[in-house]
């Protein structure tokens, strides 16, 4: 049994996921977990350690075994103010890196570099890393690299590269609920249940539909998902396509089930993902995915439908997802039994992360 601190800086749904699946797959260790809301990014990843080390909460002045953090936490503060944590391990968990990460039309790319700087302080503190796939791990290293050799004199690099050496990939594994296959499918329900942010270019996954329902390609569509602020940008899309909606924005949590378990196709148009939780449950659900070649994609779903992705040209993108689309609507066969044994899943990689947890609490 180990006393674990678990922090996330940037609590946003998908750090939850992980989290809340780490706690119920080691019940056997004592947990103390704290959050900070998943708003004002810029803040979170450099002040956190601030708030959590200035402040009175007692969680911050007990020893524990291990500390968890996700990788937008600032451990510096921490480590240097907090007498209690000063020699307990620390292992530091990226769901995502901004070396690889698309700046947004109102961020600079000044304060980008401060992001990056300091996830790599994180992992220099840290005493072990670990990423969600190959793709962040290797676009976070070959970023830092990058950085590092534009420093005007030359940096000492062994402990970077030690670190760099010793980073491993342990995916956010999917929770084992089941049942899927006990729902029939609809042949022609497409599903989307993801942000509707800027970078998961949900304009470009609509446009390729209005142009399927001008062709006369028959398709049903659940837009799940939150709206980001962004719901009137994507209202004309909706009355273009009302008549094939079944249904328009977050869906409760017994919905949102019911919708991955009745969907045949899957889509995601990211312009990042670093692993895809969301296109994930829905391959676990047994529906075909059509994904772009790119990110995480390759990795973690081989056997989804590709299209090939131009980010530099969205029109020529909208095409290839269309014809990717109509070909994946006209066969209307099932997904083949490959796809869902491709998910990662607790069953399969507990035993990687308890070995994690057990080498650094007990080293």
């Amino acid at each position: 049994m180990a006393r674990i601190l678990l922090l996330s800086a940037y609590h946003s749904a998908s750090h939850q996921y992980w989290a809340d699946g780490l706690l119920k797959s080691f019940p056997e260790h004592v947990w103390t977990v704290r959050t900070q809301p998943a708003r004002h990014f810029s803040w979170r990843v450099r002040a956190s350690g601030w708030q959590w080390a200035l402040g009175e909460d007692e969680a911050f002045y007990q020893t524990y075994d291990l500390i968890i953090a996700t990788s937008l936490t600032q451990l510096a503060p921490l480590k240097a103010l907090c007498p209690a944590f000063r020699d307990t391990p620390v292992w530091v968990y990226f769901h995502e890196n901004q070396f690889a990460h698309p700046l947004g039309a109102r961020q600079k790319k000044d304060h980008q570099v401060g992001w990056q700087f300091q996830s790599m302080q994180n992992a220099i503190l840290a005493d072990a890393i670990s990423f969600n796939t190959e793709w962040n791990r290797s676009s976070f290293f070959q970023g830092a690299e990058k950085l590092l050799r534009a420093f005007p004199e030359k940096l000492p690099m062994a402990k970077w590269n030690q670190l760099k050496e010793q980073a491993d990939c342990l995916p956010v594994p999917l929770t084992e609920e089941g049942g899927f296959d006990l729902v029939t499918k609809e042949p022609h329900l497409i599903v989307w249940n993801h942000r509707w942010e800027w970078d998961k270019q949900p304009e470009i996954f609509l446009q390729a539909l209005v142009l399927l329902a001008q062709e006369g390609m028959p398709f049903q569509l659940a837009m799940l998902g939150s709206g980001g602020g962004r719901k009137n940008a994507l209202e004309r899309y909706r009355n273009q396509l009302a008549d094939r909606i079944v249904h328009w924005g977050e869906a409760d949590p017994v919905s949102y089930r019911k919708y991955l378990a009745r969907a045949s196709v899957g889509v995601s148009t990211a312009a990042h993902d670093f692993q895809g939780l969301g296109i994930l449950e829905l391959a676990q659900a047994g529906a075909r995915v059509v994904v772009p070649r790119r990110l995480a994609y390759p990795e973690m779903l081989p056997g989804a439908c590709f299209y090939e992705g131009c980010s530099q040209n969205p029109d020529q993108e909208i095409c290839n997802l269309r014809g990717v689309l109509r070909e994946v609507l006209s066969q209307g066969e099932s997904q083949g039994p490959g796809l869902v044994s491709q998910t990662p899943h607790w069953g399969r990689w507990k035993a990687p992360y308890a070995d994690k947890i057990l080498s650094l609490a007990f080293a």
